[in-house]
């Protein structure tokens, strides 16, 4: 039997993304399919493509929102910056098991560690990835729209520029070198985030992407967190809000329950909205961040490698849980959707939606 899909609808897209950043009534649930390269695939496009293309990253975001009657942020990039940025290898995606590119740790050592130097602005904005960011940023600009590119916060850059388990050690070990290794990051991440602003021309329509990936209770302890990520976390944040941020998408990556009791103290500009991991129940989430739209949290993996029904159902208890949270809830997979999941399943998220997210 066939579905009318969002028969019920009272509000466009964009009537409804506005009302929810107001925190207005709203018909349904948005969704928002975090599909970063599996937007290209949708459209016949590479992987390759969504990642070097950033007008074909645009478009097929646009175009895969569209079909999928899903919220539209265009959202676009690398999110890996920093090790590119300061010399690691870059291995692009070309092969068929490719997912994403992938930059090797640019100084692995304590002594390349003790050694690494902020770059200078203009030096910065060529080098690595960022001539895609500031291009990113030119588009979306242009086109008179908001935007995010996907970015990890200070922790996860500094693991990524040294080598996640060198941090790691080192924050056991070298503790002292463990904390100049994510002040760096900050301070890096601060001056990318700059040349991005200077690009689109103002702070207003850009929202920063913070994901806290390898800040989970998989990874590091919530001792390790409180020490070593955490403050750099409320640096970050501050400081963005000080360049006149208006919002940040704050990804809490991975099984993260233990480091949820320091993040209400975490600073975010009043039009923040959090993604949480299907490790972490969303009901938690809703309990920390009262104040800010909630977007979570269907397996990733479980739409990418599970049935239609599966993803259907998982969708429905998210829906549940997240519509009687005040602020705001968009239903969205836990983390980036897999580029290789099956365009059926991806559907049933919107179908679950339509059965289940109506307030009225």
């Amino acid at each position: 039997m066939g579905m009318e899909l969002f028969h019920k609808d009272t509000m466009t897209a964009e009537e409804r993304i506005q009302a929810l950043m107001e925190g207005k009534p709203i018909d349904r649930v948005p969704l928002n399919l975090q599909a970063f390269a599996f937007s290209a695939v949708n459209v016949g496009w590479s992987i390759y493509d969504w990642y070097t293309d950033m007008q074909k990253n645009f478009d097929s975001g646009r175009m895969t929102a569209e079909q999928y009657g899903a919220m539209w942020l265009p959202f676009g990039g690398y999110p890996s910056v920093g090790p590119y940025e300061l010399g690691g290898e870059m291995k692009w995606p070309t092969s068929e098991w490719d997912q994403c590119p992938n930059a090797e740790p640019a100084a692995e050592t304590e002594d390349a560690a003790w050694a690494l130097e902020l770059p200078d602005y203009e030096v910065l904005k060529e080098a690595g990835y960022m001539p895609y960011f500031r291009e990113f940023a030119k588009i979306s600009s242009s086109a008179g729209l908001p935007f995010c590119v996907p970015m990890y916060g200070p922790w996860t850059t500094a693991g990524n520029i040294v080598g996640i388990v060198n941090l790691a050690k080192w924050a056991y070990k070298k503790p002292d070198l463990a904390h100049q290794m994510v002040r760096f990051a900050t301070d890096f991440l601060l001056l990318v985030q700059q040349i991005i602003i200077d690009e689109a021309g103002a702070p207003q329509g850009y929202f920063p992407a913070d994901s806290t990936a390898s800040a989970s209770n998989d990874l590091i302890s919530p001792k390790t967190f409180e020490e070593f990520a955490f403050p750099y976390i409320i640096d970050y944040h501050s400081g963005l809000m000080e360049k006149g941020i208006m919002g940040i998408m704050f990804h809490l990556c991975g099984d993260q329950t233990k480091n949820y009791a320091f993040y209400p103290q975490v600073p975010l500009p009043p039009l923040s909205q959090i993604s949480i991991s299907h490790e972490v129940d969303l009901e938690l989430a809703m309990e920390t961040f009262p104040d800010y739209v909630i977007h979570g949290n269907v397996e990733p993996s479980l739409i990418q490698l599970g049935t239609p029904e599966q993803v259907y159902e998982a969708s429905r208890i998210a829906i549940e849980k997240g519509k009687k949270h005040k602020r705001g809830f968009v239903l969205c997979p836990g983390c980036e959707l897999p580029p290789s999941s099956p365009p059926y399943n991806v559907w049933m998220m919107s179908k679950a939606i339509n059965d289940f997210g109506y307030y009225t």
